[in-house]
């Protein structure tokens, strides 16, 4: 064998490693030999329609398809319960900005607008998504949360032009979103009690209804003076100032959001910490992307934030920005849920030698008496 066969078969060795390992420990030399038939002369890299599609047969087989051995089903009730709390996550975010924005424009302006059209099939979807998270009907809660997702990416890309900063600045909840839509697609049948248990279930989808109406319950208990000269000063119900925000213009402040928020916040990190130990490693690596990118973002791409503001028209990212962008929340999740894998197949393999010295034990003690 050459060696640019050799390294091509070296790097279709590393796709497989996404498969179960009962699949690989059956199919694995079939695979290869499949594969490396199919190569052309030459080549070193496997084709990106061939990964792409290997990558998807792996995730299907983790998600508990056929070959999946009970181990690798884990990941079934991870992403039910990951696709149930990010939908919920992106439907809290929703629900503060639109119940906000008309309570405010009802306190200040003493209108009560529609909402924009824009807003209507976010709300939608991702209600859609979480209701049907709890049942047994995937494909409506998946088909609620591409529908959010497809409208949250329709109006970034129209207004991207015009203000790239914005997409920027959304896009770790883009990425959340096109990960809760295809974690609802993937889930299977596993619903995300399974995963959470029931009380645990009731008491995240509590705090996420609070979460929700927090900033409108601001609004409505702030107490607003009107000044002679037309101008509006406006304070929370408990304290805490307004400041400028979104769609309204005006965001309240106080101490409601700023004391119950974070607990209820900590009350949903409860939830998910109390979650099985292969579920929360699992729930880890789902969330690693949209975590990163929260973080990552504005520090890489400070520079970009800080000049594209200074010119007309603004300057728009480049490409390898864009690939950036794009590439690193999958190698991310990759690297995580690798990660997982390569652990608990170190953890199985410590404890079926402890067992085996314990069988011995057991077996010398016995020929002793």
């Amino acid at each position: 064998m050459s060696e640019h066969h050799e390294q091509l078969a070296r790097r279709y060795e590393r796709l497989l490693a996404l498969f179960p390992a009962a699949h690989r420990h059956e199919y694995e030399d079939e695979m290869i030999g499949v594969l490396m038939a199919g190569a052309k002369p030459q080549q070193r890299f496997p084709g990106l329609r061939e990964t792409a599609n290997l990558v998807r047969c792996a995730a299907w087989m983790r998600l508990g398809g056929r070959g999946a051995s009970v181990a690798d089903g884990r990941w079934a009730p991870a992403a039910a319960v990951f696709g149930l709390v990010a939908s919920f996550m992106m439907l809290t975010y929703q629900l503060g900005r639109a119940g906000s924005a008309l309570a405010s424009f009802w306190r200040f302006d003493d209108v009560f607008p529609w909402l924009p059209g824009r807003l209507w099939l976010p709300l939608a979807g991702w209600s859609l998504a979480v209701v049907f998270a709890f049942t047994g009907f995937r494909l409506v809660a998946a088909a609620g949360a591409w529908t959010a997702v497809l409208a949250e990416v329709v109006t970034a890309v129209r207004d991207y032009p015009s203000y790239p900063t914005g997409i920027l600045q959304s896009w770790w909840m883009l990425a959340l979103g096109v990960s809760a839509a295809l974690a609802l697609t993937a889930r299977g049948r596993t619903r995300p009690q399974a995963g959470l248990g029931a009380r645990r279930t009731v008491v995240l989808a509590v705090a996420f209804a609070v979460l929700a109406v927090l900033p409108t319950v601001e609004v409505m208990l702030a107490v607003v003076t009107r000044n002679p000269d037309g101008t509006i000063d406006s304070t929370g119900a408990l304290g805490g100032y307004n400041t400028s925000g979104g769609f309204g213009y005006y965001y309240i402040s106080g101490i409601i959001s700023s004391v119950l928020g974070p607990i209820l916040v900590l009350l949903v990190l409860y939830c998910l910490v109390r979650t099985a130990a292969p579920v929360r490693r699992r729930l880890l690596a789902m969330f690693a992307p949209a975590l990163a990118l929260q973080v990552l973002v504005p520090v890489a791409f400070n520079g970009f934030i800080v000049s594209t503001q200074r010119f007309d028209p603004p300057v728009l990212l480049v490409p390898g920005q864009w690939v950036l962008l794009i590439v690193l929340p999958m190698v991310l999740f990759v690297a995580g849920a690798l990660l997982v894998e390569r652990g608990e197949r170190h953890a199985y393999l410590i404890a079926l030698g402890r067992s085996a010295e314990r069988e011995a034990r057991l077996k010398r003690a016995t020929a002793l008496s």
